[in-house]
């Protein structure tokens, strides 16, 4: 089923009479004079955990010491709050000098004219001569490189092996099936259930989008075309919700309402949960909730011709707001987070195994550390032959039909509210008007 764009995006829409960006810079009350060396004040901003944010910290110090006429002024919020104000930002022709930025809304925000054009700083004040050109092609649209990638992660089961052992269970073989998974959350449902707080094996993953481009990819589908179709129809969003009715049913998933109580934690970090998918560099954060270092890294479970078909993509990207005043200042703090060795060993593999070769060769990383882990599962993956496909393709529209998934209709199928078939009804009317085709 193909989807044709009949009304513009979130974004596009706010922005219909404001895409000529000023030249005020967000950092536009310090008195700088940009490049004439003044004293500057650049604005950069970031989703993620505290763990993040204290990694990033550390790193802006350290820049700022080899840049004294330079401040940077931080921000940082979850996921999906992040996304709202940037789209605020964008309305007012605000965006922050430095903001991090995601492969899924990259053309949202591109194609709007609201990202810096990089290109003149590609080796001449940002070292791109280490970043495979694969990997640095991400950040290209319209012929411009508007972001530069931090680093590479794959999708991933966080595996607590502690309480894996204390439910009685083993944990699962490297090339275990999805039939094999549901099996092992089941038992370890079951094992867990007269323990105080209950235990559960896992959440249910139907709800997670990421999850459901796996799922079309291990089935053969290329879920959008590079003209913003889908490839996917509602059958096979339906058999995928559906195909976990039985568990669902008998209560085997770690319940929403739980969640919400424990929040921001979840099952897996409040150690209610056993494993839990997601990229793999979210372990460092993984670890610090959980308080504990010991997580395990599986790769995703084999698909039904007996590959897993896994793919990596950019973790995130660091790009410039359109409007900056201060851009190569601001290109200055992008080529430091990405290749500086000190700001390396600082931010480790939390923005991913580094894009940047040299500085992954740099890294020195302890026996055992949470970094070496990540490394060497990526590099296991590879050895395996399990990154079989490429990471699908990622249409304006992307970002904001995945947070009607997982944000809007997941939370209402979760607590049975609607069934399969109205999640699969809501979802592709919301799509019909959220991605952009050509």
């Amino acid at each position: 089923m193909s989807i044709r764009k009949t009304a513009t995006s979130g974004i596009a829409l706010a922005l219909a009479g404001s895409l000529a960006l000023t030249a005020c810079g967000s950092g536009g009350d310090d008195g700088g004079d940009g490049g004439d060396g003044g004293n500057v004040t650049l604005n950069f901003t970031w989703w993620g955990s505290d763990e993040r944010s204290e990694r990033y910290e550390a790193a802006i110090d350290l820049f700022e010491e080899a840049n004294p006429g330079i401040t940077v002024q931080t921000s940082f919020a979850e996921y999906q709050d992040y996304w709202t104000q940037r789209s605020t930002d964008a309305t007012s022709g605000e965006l922050p000098d430095v903001l991090q930025m995601d492969i899924s809304r990259l053309l949202e925000y591109s194609n709007n004219g609201l990202l810096y054009d990089l290109t003149e700083f590609e080796g001449n004040g940002i070292d791109t001569s280490t970043i495979s050109e694969d990997l640095l092609a991400s950040g290209r649209s319209n012929e411009q490189l508007v972001a530069i990638p931090t680093g590479t992660n794959t999708l991933s089961l966080m595996v607590n092996p502690d309480l894996v052992a204390e439910l009685g269970l083993e944990v699962p073989e490297w090339d275990y099936t999805w039939e094999e998974y549901l099996d092992f959350v089941q038992a370890a449902s079951e094992a867990g259930a007269d323990r105080d707080p209950q235990v559960y094996g896992a959440g249910d993953y139907t709800a997670t989008w990421w999850i459901f481009m796996q799922h079309l990819v291990q089935q053969g589908i290329e879920p959008f075309s590079e003209t913003g179709e889908m490839n996917f129809t509602e059958d096979d969003m339906r058999d995928f919700l559906t195909s976990v009715e039985g568990p669902r049913e008998q209560d085997v998933f770690f319940p929403r309402e739980r969640t919400e109580q424990l929040l921001p934690k979840g099952g897996f970090t409040s150690g209610e949960a056993a494993v839990e998918f997601h990229w793999d560099n979210f372990i460092s954060g993984y670890s610090h909730d959980l308080g504990s270092e010991n997580i395990q890294l599986l790769p995703m479970p084999t698909g039904p011709d007996g590959e897993k078909h896994m793919f990596f993509k950019p973790t995130m990207q660091l790009a410039m707001g359109g409007n900056t005043a201060h851009p190569e200042e601001s290109a200055a703090l992008i080529d430091f987070l990405i290749n500086d060795p000190e700001a390396g060993q600082i931010i480790g593999t939390d923005l991913g195994v580094p894009a940047s070769q040299a500085r992954l060769d740099a890294l020195e990383v302890e026996e055992g550390s949470l970094d070496q882990r990540v490394i060497e599962y990526e590099q296991r993956v590879r050895e395996e032959g399990n990154a079989t496909a490429t990471v699908p393709f990622q249409p304006e529209g992307f970002g904001p039909v995945e947070t009607e998934y997982v944000e809007v209709l997941g939370p209402e199928l979760d607590y049975g509210q609607i069934d399969a078939n109205q999640f699969v009804e809501r979802w592709f009317s919301e799509a019909s008007n959220l991605l952009v085709t050509s």
